[in-house]
């Protein structure tokens, strides 16, 4: 199917998984990577070509992209690529798009390529300071200047902007005007740039690109001034005195105080008043600003302190935290090697052939396994020992840490309110001041025929108004000042609880991510530890019946519950006693076998019910027992009582009837002797 019967499409799921799919390697690899299941979190390289994508989507999972290649399509905006902060190679060529938007996320980026849109501009990409290869030909650039825009990439190498109209409609030499223009570019158009040609470029464009220098330079002075004061500000805010370095304060309480402003008019003497206030009013505003800086370090020095102390005991911990750990993985690792000897010499037919004792292996694996469990609640114990008693001199730290720095933000609260008290008092002094002499004014303006503003006009109205119109203006500047104290309070308040919160939240978090990674790191252990010791244990069990061990089977058994039970043979059951030594009684009668297990009961009969014949055996630990059988063409094999495990066995076998009665004697004859 061709690209035109493609029906317009955006970018989804099912696309990305099948051009993956495509893009696997052949042979080994690509099996391997057949079975390995594809995390898109992960995958690094993607190409979506010959697609007919109309719409970019889909792609915000993709984080760990690098290289991405959407050329052949119709893509008309560049967008959904914010999350793709690793992408350093992206090729749109050959789509629809008209403008170069959305890359401001992709810092990391080097290689773009937009050969063959419809692009008219070169913008929107201040932030790609990585930039070293662009390629832009076949476009609809018009202005040469474009090329400037371009000087901002320091680590440009590599320009194509054929096939643009500033190209082949300029009168100029444009492979020259490139090379003047961009002089760390060693490539244009994919042909090298020689020494040559740039000298004669610059030289060609020298009174330009001075011009050119000059204005850059300006641009750049401008820029380091504007990104100072912004570092300083940020400093000043994170003291809580921005704008108090300046007369900002003092313009806010006049910044809305209109009738204010018109006493000023009056004449000389109330511009007098209204200086001496500006001047004291800066004096105190100046040293709230210093204490300000001086109260900010004090707070940074503590939480220097702070921190080299928190870091110092948490590096303490992680040293000894090692230590228990290397210790137990040296412990583990010798058990390990003695079970897996044991394991080879279990498994090895020759060595059990010459009357290797399977008990011997149980007990050397219980005395293994209780010495790997108490190392891994040693292991726990000390571990969990360390972390928290970091836990309690960490939180002790804190609540200190969090005393120290409530002490300091209160010695600053105070100093700053008094500041702004010490401001109230001259405000208020300049009020009581520029009242008198409004007052006065008013009082020569009723005998004189002097003009007055409009705007003093309705302020001179009668003395009410002037009296209204003055406390007016003192309440507009208290107003100023109080919005100023009360930023001030509030943010420093707010700030010293979120910093100490944040603190108690985040060693809380870290406490009980350490508990769970000791758990989750010894619970590993143990199941490594398990499935080695069954493997041990399921190969020596293996070895009991071919060797007549049932008890050495019955002793497996009580010591590991959880082992897999030996192989047996068809019809046969091995039920293991509970508190009592272990006893099979085995009745053989024409191929039917039951299994009579004796388990905590003093004194238990089973009974045999075959061809109206009898069997009465009483469980052992008896002083006396009595075996009373009617016996048809049936042996009975009575077993010894204490034993603790020993199989009897009665084979009834129709063509013996003529040894019945010798077996009887023998029978009896074992009676009386027990």
């Amino acid at each position: 199917m061709s690209q035109e019967d493609l029906e317009p499409g955006v970018i989804n799921t099912a696309m990305i998984m099948k051009a993956l799919e495509e893009d696997r390697p052949a042979g080994e690899a690509g099996r391997l990577a057949v079975e390995d299941r594809i995390v898109l979190a992960e995958v690094t390289s993607l190409r979506l070509e010959f697609l007919n994508i109309l719409m970019i989507d889909h792609l915000w999972m993709m984080t760990s992209l690098v290289k991405l290649q959407l050329g052949n399509n119709i893509i008309e905006k560049i967008e959904g690529l914010d999350l793709l902060v690793n992408l350093k190679e992206l090729n749109l060529s050959f789509n629809n798009i008209e403008t170069i938007e959305n890359l401001g996320a992709l810092v990391q980026l080097e290689v773009l390529t937009l050969f063959q849109n419809r692009i008219r501009k070169l913008e929107n990409m201040e932030t790609l300071v990585n930039l070293v290869i662009f390629s832009i030909g076949n476009n609809k650039i018009e202005d040469c200047n474009d090329v400037i825009y371009l000087r901002r990439f320091p680590h440009l190498r590599s320009l194509n902007m054929a096939g643009n109209p500033c190209v082949y409609n300029s009168d100029k030499d444009f492979r020259q005007y490139v090379c003047a223009f961009l002089p760390r570019l060693t490539y244009y158009e994919y042909r090298m740039i020689t020494a040559e040609e740039q000298a004669v470029a610059e030289e060609s464009y020298k009174a330009v690109l001075e011009k050119l220098m000059e204005c850059e330079e300006k641009q750049r002075h401008s820029k380091e001034e504007a990104e100072a004061h912004a570092k300083e500000l940020t400093h000043h805010s994170e003291a809580f005195i921005e704008n108090l370095d300046g007369d900002q304060l003092f313009s806010a309480m006049f910044e809305s105080d209109t009738h204010g402003k018109a006493l000023l008019t009056i004449g000389n003497t109330a511009m007098d008043i209204y200086n001496k206030f500006y001047e004291e009013t800066m004096n105190v505003t100046w040293q709230l600003f210093k204490e300000g800086l001086e109260q900010h370090e004090s707070r940074q020095e503590e939480i220097r302190q702070y921190n080299n102390c928190v870091t110092a005991a948490k590096e303490q911990n992680t040293v000894a935290s090692q230590q228990y750990t290397e210790k137990f993985l040296q412990t583990k690792a010798e058990i390990f090697l003695e079970i897996h000897n044991m394991l080879k010499v279990v498994e090895k037919p020759a060595d059990t052939e010459e009357g290797a004792d399977e008990g011997d292996y149980v007990a050397r694996m219980k005395i293994l396994s209780d010495k790997f469990n108490e190392d891994c609640q040693r292991t726990w114990y000390d571990l969990m020992t360390h972390e928290f008693t970091l836990y309690e001199q960490l939180e002790e730290i804190n609540e200190n840490f969090k005393q120290n720095m409530a002490g300091l933000v209160s010695t600053f609260t105070k100093a700053a309110q008094s500041f702004f008290v010490e401001i109230r008092n001259l405000e208020a002094g300049y009020n009581e001041e520029m009242s008198e002499v409004a007052n006065v004014y008013l009082t020569n303006l009723n005998t004189a025929t002097d003009s007055v503003l409009p705007e003093l006009k309705q302020v001179m109205v009668n003395k009410e108004a002037l009296k209204n119109a003055t406390r007016r203006s003192h309440e507009c500047h208290l107003h100023a000042i109080d919005n100023r104290e009360d930023q001030l309070l509030k943010r420093i308040r707010k700030w010293i609880r979120d910093y100490c919160d944040e603190i108690m939240i985040g060693e809380i978090q870290r406490c009980r991510k350490k508990v769970t990674e000791i758990s989750h790191f010894l619970d590993i252990q143990k199941e490594e530890f398990e499935d080695l010791q069954n493997l041990l244990l399921n190969a020596v069990a293996s070895l009991a019946p071919s060797q007549g061990a049932s008890g050495e089977m019955e002793e497996i058994s009580d010591y590991q519950k959880a082992v897999p039970e030996p192989p047996q043979e068809d019809g046969e059951d091995v039920v293991p006693a509970d508190r009592v030594p272990s006893e099979t009684f085995t009745t053989d009668i024409k191929s039917t076998e039951n299994v009579a297990p004796a388990d905590s009961v003093p004194s238990e009969t089973f009974t045999i019910d075959t061809k109206s014949t009898e069997n009465v055996v009483p469980a052992d630990c008896v002083p006396f027992e009595t075996f009373t059988t009617d016996i048809k063409s049936i042996e009975n094999v009575a077993p010894a009582d204490c034993v603790p495990s020993e199989t009897l066995t009665t084979a009834i076998k129709s063509t013996e009837a003529s040894e019945t009665t010798n077996e009887s004697e023998k029978i009896a004859g074992s009676t009386s002797n027990v």
